[in-house]
């Protein structure tokens, strides 16, 4: 019982340091609260295409450093692993054109707008 507890706290306590991993490139910006003008914003389709593209990377990424995480023999090997997937996350970022603070915005537009969201949302099921 002991070990099924210890086993379930580092799984919780991965999951969480890979949430805060891929949700600090997200929310960056979003401390500030969403403001009058991203809810107005715009994107092209080239823009969204990107931001789905980024964020099917950042997906993978996830997908891939969470096994690795499960099996960090510390925290600081898990905060490491952590640190270089947020790099990743920021080089898929820039590769398609963005900066953090872009991606960032674009993220909490989606999030903001069902619209915006529903269009996201059906590309990045896409094929």
């Amino acid at each position: 019982m002991l070990i099924n507890s210890w086993v379930r706290a580092r799984q919780l306590g991965v999951a969480a340091l890979l949430a805060v991993g891929a949700m600090t490139i997200v929310q960056t910006t979003a401390l500030a609260g969403p403001s009058t003008q991203l809810a107005q914003a715009s994107y092209n389709e080239a823009t969204i295409n990107n931001f789905v593209t980024a964020a099917r990377q950042i997906a993978e990424l996830r997908k891939s450093y969470e096994p690795r995480l499960q099996a960090a023999e510390s925290k600081e090997a898990a905060q490491k692993l952590v640190d270089e997937a947020r790099g990743l996350m920021l080089v898929a970022i820039k590769g398609v054109g963005f900066t953090q603070k872009e991606y960032a915005e674009i993220a909490r537009t989606a999030q903001a707008d069902p619209t915006l969201r529903a269009r996201v949302e059906a590309l990045i099921t896409a094929p």
